[in-house]
């Protein structure tokens, strides 16, 4: 339906279906000189940036597009596997190189910079599941902040002021970071960034990643580090939804990405482990 002359592609799908698929076959289509332009989400144009003519507008697909888009070849959900849907064999999805396009000379510190996601959104309509309180976060800033720039990355409440849209039924709770970081000035708040630049927080977001080869993350939000190289912790909830997801778990297809190296966790303490004995 989309792979033809002059593409037009519309996405309103999860963020993550975004980067998942909708962003690699346009970024194919724009190096054959056949995109003519794209439509998705408000704060996509970071996502989209090779795009000559990017629209933005309020929109969510729920259940998302690609479900339709890729029925009768295969379903969706093969996304969640740890081997990957077969389009990305195919010869019309090519990820686009965000860390190269984003490296930056603007955020360079004294020691190497480590990001931190981490997101406090309900999900399934109940509790956060996949990610990081404020016990596990000032267990992780105490352990690396001496050795690197930590770097804490969540969406704002402010999405307005910020200029991104949130996916549906996403309602937030509070999991006691911002008090955390007033204990720990060293570590660095994109929020605090975002208050002295006019990015907006996607861009913002994905130079950050791009100068780090260290990144730790919850289930979710993991698939953007991973479109920035280096190596990519994730942290998957034992007792969730998505607890058998193999897209989360240790050489998932999400190292296609970007050539990153994934490694998964379904407990914070192995996932600490893994931190003292990788990187320090």
């Amino acid at each position: 339906m989309f792979l033809t002359k002059n593409m037009k592609i519309e996405c309103f799908d999860e963020f993550g279906f975004l980067l998942w698929y909708w962003a690699p076959v346009a970024y194919d289509a724009y190096l054959k000189n056949n995109l003519e332009l794209t439509k998705s989400k408000i704060g996509t144009k970071p996502v989209f940036y090779f795009s000559k003519n990017h629209y933005e507008e309020f929109g969510h697909h729920d259940p998302p597009m690609l479900r339709k888009i890729l029925r009768p070849t295969e379903n969706y959900l093969n996304c969640y596997t740890n081997e990957g849907p077969k389009f990305v064999n195919n010869d019309d999805w090519t990820p686009p190189p965000y860390k190269e396009f984003f490296k930056n000379d603007l955020f360079v510190y004294d020691k190497p910079i480590l990001t931190i996601n981490n997101k406090n959104n309900r999900e399934w309509g109940r509790l956060p599941y996949n990610y990081f309180n404020s016990e596990v976060l000032d267990k992780l800033f105490n352990l690396l902040k001496k050795d690197y720039q930590i770097v804490y990355i969540r969406l704002p409440d402010d999405n307005v002021k910020y200029k991104f849209q949130r996916d549906i039924g996403q309602g937030r709770v509070n999991i006691g970071d911002k008090e955390l970081l007033l204990k720990h000035p060293e570590v660095i708040d994109i929020e605090t960034l975002l208050s002295e630049t006019n990015k907006n927080y996607n861009e913002l977001q994905f130079m950050l990643l791009s100068n780090s080869e260290h990144h730790i993350t919850p289930a979710g939000d993991a698939v953007v580090p991973s479109y920035f190289g280096g190596e990519v912790l994730i942290y998957n909830c034992p007792d969730c939804n998505s607890s058998d997801r193999g897209v989360w778990k240790t050489g998932s297809w999400m190292e296609k990405l970007s050539g990153s190296k994934i490694y998964g966790f379904n407990d914070y303490d192995d996932l600490f482990n893994d931190v003292k004995n990788r990187w320090l």
